[in-house]
């Protein structure tokens, strides 16, 4: 009969690395605040800067990369969400498996 009690997944450590990961959201939140900044500001670099068409090019690419942000924000989320619903359902099988094996004990003849 094999050991049940062999296995083991370190939920500790899903847990820890969900929380490096809201981490990195954090800090690409405030890169998008950053970036956020310079939103819709071309028009600052004057008359010389839109004929040549940098003004538009500017606001564009300071656009992409608020959204580029603001999605690396939710993907780096639901990595985070993943791994700690991952070491909840570790945590709630292993707390399952335990009790169905204790009542099995109970079952076997003494």
């Amino acid at each position: 009969m094999t050991d049940l009690g062999s296995f083991s997944v370190q939920s500790g450590e899903l847990r820890e690395e969900s929380a490096e990961w809201r981490t990195r959201k954090q800090h690409l939140r405030e890169a998008r605040e950053l970036a956020n900044n310079g939103l819709y500001q071309g028009y600052k670099f004057g008359f010389f800067g839109r004929a040549a068409g940098l003004s538009d090019r500017h606001d564009e690419f300071i656009s992409a990369m608020v959204q580029a942000f603001h999605d690396g924000e939710d993907t780096f989320d639901f990595i985070a969400a993943g791994l700690a619903s991952t070491a909840n359902a570790y945590d709630g099988a292993d707390n399952t498996a335990a009790e169905s094996a204790e009542s099995l004990r109970e079952r076997l003849p003494q």
